[in-house]
Order: structure tokens, then sequence, then C-alpha cells
């Protein structure tokens, strides 16, 4: 019978250091790579696949450096094809955990499921490893032990993703330390607690020459070179995704994972390209969803962003790999297909069919259609042409009772003029460079003297040249650009109010125009405060005045009165525009928290030779006076008219018979003041 030699085991206390540094550095890089580049939702495959294999490499590495520290009294070596084998377990089991964590919907079992699949890669990979060693004895484990670094490696992986995913909002990167050292020091402990259960034994009657000192293995120098590789791998990896990620974060909706309007604007060309060089069929179509507001009244707008992405996925599955969908602005999508014209019919037609499959909200079945605008393009027709024909469609659609497609007909829906302005108008508000603004006093008919003023914008486009705000403000409106339009509008007054301010000048306070759209949505008064607020921390008052119209304000009173409300918070003086014009104002008036009154140009026309004009006129200021309101009138143009609203106590005159609206440069207070102290 042979007697067996038991192998005394060395380590060199350096490399053992090195081996759990590697560990601790490694979880560490992975974790965070996971957990940054999961946000970029385009990304995902790419994230998952590298975060798991830095894991599966920061195991592998530290158990080849561990071994590095490792000598037995006998040569060995290390069979390459099963040391490389040996990084699969780890980094398919890094793959199932991470996906588990972070792509499903997470319950305590996934947790423990994750934990332990990460383990048994752990362990797998190390004992796997072990079978590579190659010298002439045996290798025999301890049961125990053996057990126990497997529970260890287990335990400590469902520890460490468990911390992990309890903090995953946290955007702080220092909090993922205490979870890699945790892992690292688990991944480390297993490995020498296996190495612990583990006696190598040579047979006494093998003739094996035992050495009496350490003999260094091949390892350290054969993998030195190529470990090194490939952390310059990882790391190249690392920074090359982490761009790409920032990059596509920029592109990407993040509530969908589709592009964004962004991605449009800058891509579009690239995508023309494409067509024409495969000579593809090019579809276009704004798809809108009808009725959606309802969602967000009844369930909330949480249960309103689950219906976008349902929304969205549905949209996607419908869609070839060579066709893109964009989530345009809010409800809206933007499809760009390979269709042939001849089969438009039947592919919107599945379309739609698709889109009314109910989805299930809090138990209840919800019902969605949608309307949908389609164009076969021109290539030669600019994104801005293009948007223009959809949304002229989409218009029909919605029009003819939602619910349906059109597509783009030029003899129906063209209407070339609109669309030629709206394109220039998005164009124009990237620098808003072809604006400015003007400026029109208004006059103390009691004392003569010019204090406020009415900002105006004014468009100078280098085609068309003048444009009128009466043309392209509606336009603004109708195509939803007013809200940015308005917000520069505020931003350059407050610039130049804040000059004035310092120059003692003569304008004190300036008012603004709200549109109606203001009204639609609650969030816009958070554009106002971030520009008074702004203003304010940079020392003195603000005297800024808002007009809004009696039509806006009608059109959701409750909805306004909040608003309204917010705003005299900050100090803003409220005026309420073209008074007279609306059909509900009356009754509601003494409830509208509002400092100003404007009678409609309209009115003034008539006075004081039409007696209707003149008596409603004179009602109009006898009631704000009651109600402690100021009046000012509009379209001031005879000096009839200026002595009969004085005569009438109209505290302010406003028109052309004092000044059109002027640059600032052009802002002359004796000649404006001289108009109506030369008449008494």
């Amino acid at each position: 019978m042979n007697e067996w030699i038991t192998l005394t085991k060395h380590y060199e206390e350096t490399l053992v250091i090195l081996s759990v540094i590697v560990a601790i550095v490694g979880s560490y890089a992975s974790l965070e790579l996971n957990r940054r580049l999961a946000k970029a939702v385009s990304l995902k495959k790419r994230a998952l696949f590298v975060s798991c294999l830095t894991m599966g490499l920061s195991i592998w590495g530290m158990h080849f450096v561990g071994m590095g520290a490792f000598e037995l009294a006998v040569p060995v070596k290390y069979d390459w094809v099963l040391m490389f084998l040996s990084i699969v377990p780890a980094v398919t089991a890094a793959w199932i955990a991470f996906y588990l964590l972070y792509y499903s919907e997470l319950t305590r079992k996934k947790v423990i499921i994750a934990g332990t699949l990460m383990g048994t890669g752990i362990a797998m990979m190390h004992y796997l490893g072990m079978v590579a060693m190659q010298f002439d004895g045996d290798v025999r484990y301890d049961a125990a032990l053996f057990t126990l670094s497997i529970v260890i490696a287990i335990t400590v992986a469902y520890v460490a993703l468990l911390l992990l995913y309890m903090t995953r909002h946290v955007d702080k990167k220092r909090i993922l330390i205490p979870v890699a050292i945790l892992m690292g020091f688990g991944i480390s402990t297993m490995h020498y607690v296996g190495m612990l259960g583990t006696t190598f034994c040579v047979p006494g009657a093998s003739g094996v020459d035992v050495s009496a000192s350490p003999v260094t293995s091949n390892i350290l120098s054969d993998v030195a070179v190529p470990v090194f590789l490939i952390v310059l791998l990882i790391v190249g990896l690392y920074i090359h995704l982490e761009r790409r990620a920032l990059q596509m974060m920029a592109y990407t909706d993040h509530l969908t994972g589709l592009h964004n309007r962004r991605w449009l604007d800058h891509h579009m060309s690239k995508v023309d390209g494409q067509y024409s060089r495969t000579k593809k069929r090019m579809t276009m179509a704004l798809l809108d969803l009808d009725g959606y507001k309802w969602i967000n009244d009844t369930f909330g707008f949480d249960q309103g962003d689950i219906v976008i992405r349902q929304f969205s996925d549905r949209i996607k599955a419908l869609l070839r790999e060579d066709e893109a969908c964009i989530r345009y602005n809010g409800t809206q999508f933007f499809l760009i297909q390979n269709i042939h014209p001849d089969l438009l019919e039947e592919a919107f037609t599945d379309v739609l069919e698709a889109i009314r499959q109910p989805i299930f909200l809090d138990g209840q079945e919800i019902h969605l259609t949608a309307t949908i605008g389609i164009i076969v393009p021109n290539i030669t027709d600019t994104l801005e042409m293009r948007i223009g024909q959809m949304e002229s469609a989409l218009r029909a659609g919605k029009n003819e009772g939602r619910d349906r497609f059109v597509i783009y007909d030029e003899l129906l829906h063209s209407d070339r003029r609109e669309q030629q302005i709206v394109g220039s108008l998005r164009r124009a508000m990237t620098d808003f460079k072809e604006f400015n603004l003007v400026y029109q006093p208004k006059i103390a008919l009691a004392t003569g003297k010019v204090e406020q003023a009415e900002v105006l914008i004014r468009w100078n486009h280098p085609k068309f040249g003048f444009i009128s705000p009466a043309e392209f403000i509606p336009l603004a409106e109708k195509y939803s650009l007013i809200h940015r339009l308005t917000q520069w509008v505020l931003q350059e007054t407050v610039k130049q109010m804040e000059v004035w301010r310092e120059e003692d000048h003569f304008i004190r306070q300036v008012s603004v125009n709200l549109s109606a759209m203001h009204f639609r949505s609650e969030s816009h008064n958070l554009m106002i405060k971030e520009i008074v607020h702004h203003s304010l921390k940079n020392g003195g008052e603000l005297q800024l005045q808002l007009e809004i119209t009696e039509t806006s304000v009608m059109e959701n009173l409750e909805r306004a009165l909040l608003m309204l409300g917010e705003l005299k918070q900050l100090s803003l003086t409220i005026a309420l525009d073209d008074f007279g014009t609306g059909l509900s104002s009356l009754t509601h008036l003494k409830h509208l928290p509002i400092d100003i009154l404007k009678i409609d140009k309209s009115f003034i026309d008539e006075v004081p030779h039409d007696e209707r004009g003149t008596a409603i006129t004179e009602m109009i200021i006898q009631l704000a006076k009651s109600l402690g309101i100021e009046v000012v009138a509009e379209g001031v143009e005879t000096l009839e008219q200026h002595e009969f609203l004085k005569r009438l106590g109209c505290d302010y005159g406003q028109g052309y018979y004092y000044s059109r609206p002027v640059k600032v440069k052009d802002l002359d207070q004796q000649t404006i003041e001289r108009t109506v102290l030369d008449v008494g």
C-alpha cells in the first residue's frame, strides 16, 4: 500500500493582500458599471454584458493572483483550457444575478436566487480553477470546509446584492464602497477557506522530488501579461460605453426608452441617406393618443406613465429592426417605417387595431385609441415641412372623429404658408436671434407721466421679412411652441428691467402677455417662478405685470384662480386684457385676483361718438373703480379719445396717440410726455 506525503502549503503575504484588493476593486468596478450604464435604457444589453464580464474577470483574477501567492514543495503547472473555462460560471452567474436584480420585477425570493447563483458561480469558478492545477499528486477536500466555503460565497453574495438593490437610487458613488468591500472580502474568504480545506498529497513511492523549500509555479509569469491586457480591455470598454451611454441618454426618452425629439433633429439626415442608399420606401407618421388626459385625471400621473410605457412597447412590437419609433411630445409618437405606398392602409389598420387592445390598470380594463397623420415624404422637404404635413393630417383625423389614420393629401390638407411659418418658427427658436422686443408706453392720464410699458415681440424673418404677431402667435399656440416663446420674452424683459433699475430709468413697470395656453397646465407657473426668483437674487424689487385674457381664464376658472393665486404670491401685478370681449367675466370678476382692467380697443374706437360704446366704456371704468381696480384703455389714437378717458377718470392710456411700440434706444420720456402736456 502506498503511503501519501502531505505537502506543506506556503503563501506569499504580499500577493495574498493583492488578491483581496483585486477582488474589492473588481467588485466595485462591476457594480458601478452596472448601476450607471443600466440607466441608459438603449444600452441595457451591453451594460449587462460588460458589468458581468467585469465581475467574472475580477473573481477570476482574484483567484489566480491568490494561486500565485500559493506555493507547494513540488512544481505546479496549470491547464490553460480549464483555467480560462473557469471564467464561464462566474460570468454566467453574475449575468443571471444582475438580470434578476435590475431588469425584472424584484422580490425577496429573486434576491435569494440571485445571491445563490452568484455565490455558486464564485464557488464553481474556484473549484474548476483547482482542477486546472497539475502536479504529480492528488488533491483532497475536507467536506466541512468545502461546504463552508460555498455557504460563505452564497451568503456574502446575497447580502451584497441586497445592499446594492436597497441603494440603487442613491447617486453618490461612495455608497458602493462598503458593498464592494463586503463582496471582495467574501470572495477572498471563500477562496482561502476553500484552500484551507484542501490537502495536497503525493505518493511516497512515486519518487517525486519533494523540495525542502517552496517551488514557484508558472502561473504568475504566464498570467501576468494576459491579466494586464484584460484589465486594459475592461477599462477601455468602461470608458467607451460610459461615453456612449451619456450620448445615448441625451437622445433617449427615459420613460419609454425610445429615441426623443433631439435624436430626430440630429439624425433625420442620416436616416434619409440610409433609405436613399438602400432604395427603401420611407413612410413617416405622427401618432397621438386620444383622450389621454382622462387617464391622468382618473388614475394619477404615475399610472399614466405606466400607460405610456405599455403603449410604447406595443408600438415597438409592430416595428421591424430597420424602423424607428420616437417619443415626439407627451402622448405623440413619431414613426419612421419601410412601407410601400400601396400597403399603407393595411399596415396602419393593424397599428390601430393593436392600440385598441385593452390595457389593465388597477384591475380595470382601459381601452385606448389613437389618431395618426401619415406622409410619404419628399426627400427634398425639410424635417419641419414634414412635421407640418403630418400635423395637418393628424388634425384632420381629430376633426373627423379620432381613432383613425389620415394619409396626407396636399390638395386637402396643405397650408404651405402655415407650414413654412411653423417650420421657420421652430428653427428661429433655437437661438431667438431673429426676434426682438419693443415697448409701448402707458400714460398716467391724471399726471401725464409715463412710468409703465407693455413689451411686445417682433419677428423679422430673413426670407418673409416682418411677420405679424397676429399671424405667428396663434401658430405658436397651435403647435405648442408658445410656452418656450413666452419664457424667452420673460427672460429678456427681466434682464432689461434689471438694467433699467440700475440706470434709474423712467420705465418702472413692464407688462408681459401670457398666452391662453398658459392656464392649460399648472406646471407652467414654475417657469415664471424660476425667472422671478433668479431676478430677486440679483437684488431689488421686480415690478413685473402679467397680462391675461378673460377667455383664457374662463376656459378653466378653478385652475386659473389657483395659478393666479400662486403668481400673486410672487408680488406680481395681474392685468385682465381685452376686457369686455368675453361673455362671463362680469359674473366672476369679483373672484379674480386682478389689479388692472384693460378696456379692449374695440370699445375705445367708438368713443366718444358712439353712445353705446361710450356707455359701456364709462360703465367699465366705474365698475373697476368700485372694485378698487385700475383701468388701462388700449388703442387710444386721437386727442378726443384721450380727453374723454381722462374726464371719466381712466387711470392709463395706451396707443399710437402717445407712442408706437419702439425699441429700447428709441424710448424718449420727454417726447412721449410732451404729447399729453401740450394739451393740458
